[in-house]
């Protein structure tokens, strides 16, 4: 079952992928905003079922 926070997820992932083929964000720079996008969109999934 896809959550609301697995589809944000996923746009934030799309959003990272477009900007770094256009040469906006390096791999390093996509592979940090990606692992923070990682734990917030986790934590606030905890915070929903609590």
């Amino acid at each position: 079952m896809l959550t609301e926070n697995t589809i944000s997820y996923q746009l934030s992932l799309h959003i990272l992928n477009s900007l770094k083929e256009a040469n906006l964000i390096s791999e390093e720079e996509f592979m940090a905003i990606d692992r923070e996008n990682k734990k917030s969109f986790k934590a606030q999934e905890y915070q929903g079922l609590s």
